[in-house]
């Protein structure tokens, strides 16, 4: 009955051990999981306070009915990937999001990095919508971490 007893204590002891190990490396999984999330949401954050955008220079073409303006990175992050950033159309009440193919970007002011938006540098964009002589309209940015900027014109004033 002695040598029972103590063989069972090995089993439940290791057990325990063995759960216990589990759930170590379990908790310290979910706390590398917690830091990493925590510090990309941090980093996520630090960009956005730091990504400012102006939209300037906004001109309409009479000729072809085009409106082209100017963005100008105003603040401290490298923007890249336009195919992310949306570009909305307000007009009579009614928004139109853009597609690639309503619109081209061309840079302006590419001093450091090609085809990456510095700060201190700009890009112009032409939207390739008719739009008549006298329409107003609001034309709203939004980069691809969320930043926005906007602006209103009058079509030939």
């Amino acid at each position: 009955m002695g040598f029972d007893t103590i063989i069972v204590a090995f089993f439940v002891i290791g057990t325990v051990l063995v759960v216990a190990g589990t759930l170590t490396m379990g908790t310290n999984t979910l706390v590398e999981s917690s830091y990493h999330g925590y510090v990309s949401a941090h980093q996520t954050m630090m960009d956005r306070l730091q990504t400012r955008i102006e939209i300037r220079n906004i001109v309409f073409n009479v000729s072809t009915n085009h409106t082209s303006f100017t963005v100008a990175n105003t603040g401290e992050t490298k923007l890249s990937n336009f195919d992310l950033w949306d570009i909305l159309l307000v007009k009579d009440g009614q928004v139109s999001y853009l597609n690639e193919s309503q619109y081209s970007v061309t840079p302006d002011i590419d001093i450091l990095n090609p085809e990456i938006l510095d700060p201190h540098e700009s890009i112009n964009i032409e939207l390739l919508i008719d739009l008549d002589s006298n329409d107003s309209f609001i034309v709203k940015i939004i980069t691809e971490n969320g930043i926005v900027s906007s602006a209103e014109h009058e079509a030939g004033v």
